[in-house]
């Protein structure tokens, strides 16, 4: 829309920012399934407040420890891919990075905010959009162990 030939500015998009580890285990990977029981989910967290200047890989560091367990170690890669999660209802908008991790060792101990996980192989199984919270989530995952070698 244009008004006396200016476009109309639009307003920004604020959303937390969110980081998400998918970790690796030989061939599978590690999903959770969140506290509701109805979606895949990965070991994850906003960054804090506070946590300004504290570098991504320890904001990362003490979600995985807050989400499995103290014991858990991994390897942690680089960024494979992005997407968007959307809850209208909480006016809540988090844009998320998703880093690989190799799984190294340590017992798995779910926090609050999960009910179960599996270690899954994606070539083995058939993912399902219902699956996952949103649309642009499935399909992130989905073009992501496509490109898998």
């Amino acid at each position: 829309m244009e008004t006396n030939n200016q476009p109309t500015k639009r307003a920004y998009a604020i959303y937390h920012v969110g980081l998400k580890v998918l970790l690796k285990k030989g061939n599978e990977f590690l999903f959770l399934t969140d506290a509701v029981g109805k979606h895949f989910d990965l070991p994850d967290g906003r960054i804090d407040d506070v946590e300004h200047t504290t570098p991504l890989t320890e904001v990362i560091a003490r979600e995985v420890s807050e989400e499995l367990g103290e014991e858990i170690k991994y390897k942690l890669g680089k960024p494979v891919f992005q997407f968007r999660r959307h809850f209208e209802s909480k006016g809540l908008h988090i844009f998320l990075t998703v880093y690989e991790a190799e799984y190294l060792s340590g017992e798995i101990k779910l926090s609050a905010e999960h009910s179960d996980f599996q270690w899954i192989n994606p070539r083995k199984i058939d993912l399902k959009e219902e699956q996952f919270f949103h649309k642009e989530e499935y399909l992130a995952f989905k073009k992501y162990f496509e490109n898998l070698v």
